[in-house]
């Protein structure tokens, strides 16, 4: 004798909601993985694409320093990979009103740029140096 069984006994609308939502939670973790930044040496985490700001009406500047060093930097709110060195001073300052100190990676201390701060902060950080491709 055979037996007919239909598809729908071994359909679990619970299952898979329960799948949905772990398809939905990677995605969101590979959408947060792609607006990290990191360092392009190491590749410690440095900051976050959600983090860019416009400082003196954009946010990315070519910069020269005192020595014809030329960096093209990103202003960002925020950089917790990086750890700021030095004493603040406004001497050769980019931003009028802002002092700055040396930027570099919490994880290979690679020079990444630089903390401004002034009536707020923000860091300036060498475009070049960054890289949204993370740990393999």
């Amino acid at each position: 004798m055979d037996v007919a069984l239909s598809p729908l006994l071994f359909f679990d609308p619970a299952d898979a909601n329960v799948r949905e939502r772990a398809v939905a939670r990677r995605t969101e973790r590979a959408r947060e993985r792609a607006r990290r930044l990191y360092c392009a040496r190491c590749r410690h985490p440095i900051s976050d694409e959600r983090e860019r700001v416009t400082v003196n009406g954009g946010h990315t500047h070519t910069c020269t320093n005192p020595y014809g060093i030329t960096y093209r930097i990103g202003c960002f709110r925020s950089a917790p990979g990086c750890a700021a060195d030095g004493t603040p001073t406004l001497e050769h300052t980019w931003f009028s009103g802002y002092a700055w100190q040396v930027a570099y990676c919490r994880g290979c201390d690679t020079h990444l740029g630089w903390l401004f701060t002034g009536a707020d902060a923000f860091y300036g950080l060498i475009v070049d140096r960054l890289t949204a491709a993370g740990p393999s």
